[in-house]
């Protein structure tokens, strides 16, 4: 089952939870790389099109590199979760991240190469390697966001200034709901994405990240993304991930036992891939649905093993006579539960009222 692994401050980088358009567009810690991009300058001075500037900011992590610092909130029901990193980042794709904030995480730092994740846990002296196809897969991003905009509005929504650059913010609108989902401020001139907003399906913020320092340069010395271990540190090895299958019924048969589906999803929700994967022994199923902007993966299992929480504390809630546990971090949530000997975990960038209607149309 899923884990909510050191909570809100990793929560941009978790495996396998978005599609590769949402990482490279809306994540503010993917990477990106060294001299200015000349066509996304070209493409601005010509005054493109919403979406196609939108698609610009999808390359422009693997054309720009630069050094700063950022700040990500996180809100739930309970309570509000600030990150602090400084970050510097080679095109184009090694990126290093280094914890100011909170406390708990101060020191700490974690090292992006390619497809392979270094978390250094200085506290702990301890390295974990995870490993995910999806974080540098150009073909999937633009196929992810093909399916954003079949089902949102991108809709220019002025200027504003973000770490002294000029940017101009675009909001995403659910042509199914009318609600608003994300806000992206854009750095007029390169296309980076500076600032974000998401938000809950009642209008509140979810989260919020934006860069506080940035400077674009590409004399960043390659040892600070250097990946041996210091001397003591223990090596463990983290999540990996395959690339996800659309060949659902073959995934289904590996999974060694009879799966459910949600019969009730929200309007623009298809199922995108699944996986299988064994984490401490227990093979689990995972099944991938999204509307391009937002995702959502039930995760299966038939051998007694229980989610994670991590650090966070499960609230427990009843539905159709099932108990079960959930958290939200931001605009995540996770809900779990046990039904016909299986145990299920639903993560997803939705509403704990939306999850639980989905989780009462998994099994009739």
């Amino acid at each position: 089952m899923p884990c909510a692994d050191r909570a809100a401050a990793v929560h941009f980088i978790a495996f396998g939870l978005r599609g590769a358009a949402v990482v490279a567009l809306l994540g503010l810690l993917s990477a990106a790389p060294g001299a200015l991009a000349k066509s996304n300058v070209r493409a601005a001075k010509a005054g493109k099109d919403p979406v196609t500037l939108l698609r610009l900011s999808i390359d422009a992590p693997r054309t720009l590199s630069y050094i700063g610092q950022f700040e990500t909130v996180r809100f739930s029901s309970a309570r509000a979760s600030a990150t602090i990193v400084k970050v510097e980042h080679r095109a184009p794709a090694m990126t290093r991240r280094w914890f100011v904030a909170p406390e708990a995480l101060y020191g700490d730092y974690i090292i992006t190469r390619g497809t392979a994740t270094y978390d250094f846990d200085t506290k702990r002296g301890r390295l974990t390697i995870s490993h995910n196809p999806t974080i540098d897969n150009q073909i999937s991003a633009a196929d992810d966001f093909d399916q954003v905009l079949s089902n949102y509005r991108a809709i220019p929504d002025g200027a504003d200034t973000v770490a002294d650059r000029a940017t101009q913010s675009y909001v995403f609108v659910n042509k199914h709901t009318g609600e608003r989902a994300l806000r992206v401020w854009l750095d007029r001139e390169t296309h980076l994405v500076l600032k974000k907003e998401e938000y809950h399906g009642n209008g509140a913020v979810a989260s919020q990240a934006r860069f506080e320092e940035l400077r674009y340069t590409a004399a960043i010395p390659s040892d600070l993304f250097a990946i041996d271990p210091p001397r003591g540190y223990r090596q463990v090895a983290g999540v990996s991930v395959d690339m996800p299958s659309s060949d659902i019924q073959r995934v289904i048969k590996e999974a060694g036992f009879t799966p459910y589906e949600p019969k009730n999803l929200p309007q623009g929700f298809e199922l995108d891939s699944g996986d299988v994967t064994t984490v401490n022994g227990v093979r689990t199923l995972q099944l991938l649905y999204s509307d391009g902007l937002r995702t959502i993966s039930l995760f299966e299992n038939a051998n007694g093993a229980a989610a994670d929480f991590g650090t966070l504390r499960p609230k427990t809630i009843t539905f159709e006579g099932h108990d079960a546990q959930y958290v939200e971090d931001g605009p995540t949530t996770l809900l779990t539960w046990n039904e016909h000997n299986l145990h299920f975990a639903l993560v997803g960038d939705l509403l704990r009222s939306e999850l639980v209607a989905i989780a009462s149309s998994v099994v009739p």
